[in-house]
């Protein structure tokens, strides 16, 4: 069954989403499931379907703001600070597949770990963040590294997994990764060349 407060805010928001994303019969269902009223079995067919589907990413969307609000709140409150790691690589569009169990935070005020909304945040404290290159996310407004402080952070945290997939997206992407490419280009592993002479081929 559908998260109740996801139902309710949907019932009282008709104008918004009939028909853009519920058609009016779907839209029905929704109001009889607020309402606690009992649905025949057809309307639970529709629950089961694609209705169903856009339900689950609508309570995920949600659950996502949620989580974001909270983190929010936090990070807005312990000053300066930045979201770095696999986190920021996702965030700036590499490595999207990643799931990142421990976010890494650059923090002037505190060290240690706290779990917010399921996930392990660890904050590493400097002095200042003030030459540090980050960027303002405008929908939610969270600091991530940009992808040059990725790699520089990762030798401030020991993350040797960050640094590793960092020069893989250096190789990957190039320029297009990283603004001062020549400057990591060394970083590069170099491909061997297999002499087939040695195999008789």
């Amino acid at each position: 069954m559908p998260n109740q407060q996801l139902i309710r805010k949907l019932a009282d928001s008709e104008e918004l989403v009939v028909p853009t994303l519920f058609k009016p019969v779907q839209f029905n269902i929704i109001k009889k499931i607020s309402a606690g009223r009992k649905l025949t079995d057809n309307e639970k067919r529709y629950l089961r379907g694609k209705m169903g589907e856009k339900l689950i990413a609508l309570e995920k969307l949600e659950g996502r703001q949620e989580a974001n609000e909270s983190l929010n709140i936090l990070l807005g409150s312990i000053g300066s600070y930045y979201i770095t790691g696999l986190e920021a690589l996702k965030h700036n569009g590499y490595g999207w597949y990643f799931e990142a169990k421990t976010i890494e935070v650059i923090s002037t005020r505190i060290e240690g770990t706290i779990r917010i909304a399921g996930n392990i945040f660890k904050f590493i404290r400097v002095k200042s963040i003030e030459k540090s290159e980050y960027l303002i996310d405008k929908n939610t407004g969270l600091k991530y590294a940009a992808n040059e402080q990725i790699f520089n952070d990762a030798k401030l945290t020991k993350n040797e997994y960050v640094k590793n997939v960092w020069v893989q997206m250096l190789s990957r992407y190039g320029k297009m990764f990283a603004k001062n490419y020549k400057n990591f280009r060394q970083l590069i592993p170099k491909e061997k060349i297999t002499d087939y002479a040695k195999f008789g081929v």
